[in-house]
């Protein structure tokens, strides 16, 4: 069994009384006819609403959709991961701030190569600092001939 989601345009609507219950982005699309973004909601229901909301809570489990907690003080904390209905001013376009114009009239453009030159901190690679008490295993070949050879064998 696949896991089902509610959609709605906030958590206790999700609970209560969702649109539909679907499985994909797509899907919940299609359902609830506008754009849907996937949320998870903690809902802190009080004393007074455990016992409304145990039936939605139950149905919503079965799903897979709510996770029931404890707080520290032994309250009920609901887990609800459902599709949320965007309104209408998430969806509006935002304006592009304007460009920032110099003393002499020319547009400032933004400039990128700090991200070209300085992705990863430095342009140039340090050199190591050679520890001085580092045994030489491997001689260079032009210091072969000055290194003074062992005739004691």
């Amino acid at each position: 069994m696949s896991l089902t989601y509610p959609i709605a345009s906030n958590a206790m609507e999700a609970l209560l009384n969702p649109v539909g219950m679907e499985r994909t982005l797509t899907a919940a699309k299609a359902t609830a006819g506008r754009a849907v973004v996937f949320e998870n909601e903690w809902i802190r229901p009080g004393p007074e609403r455990v016992e409304e909301l145990s039936s939605a809570v139950q149905m919503a489990a079965a799903h897979g959709a709510v996770q029931v907690y404890e707080s520290e003080k032994g309250k009920p904390v609901i887990a609800l991961k459902y599709w949320r209905i965007l309104t209408d001013e998430e969806l509006a376009p935002k304006p592009e701030p304007e460009p920032v114009k110099q003393e002499d009239g020319d547009v400032k453009k933004k400039d990128h190569t700090d991200d070209l030159y300085f992705r990863k901190g430095r342009t140039k690679p340090r050199k190591r600092v050679v520890d001085p008490n580092q045994m030489d295993l491997f001689v260079k070949p032009e210091d072969e001939a000055q290194a003074p050879k062992d005739d004691d064998a």
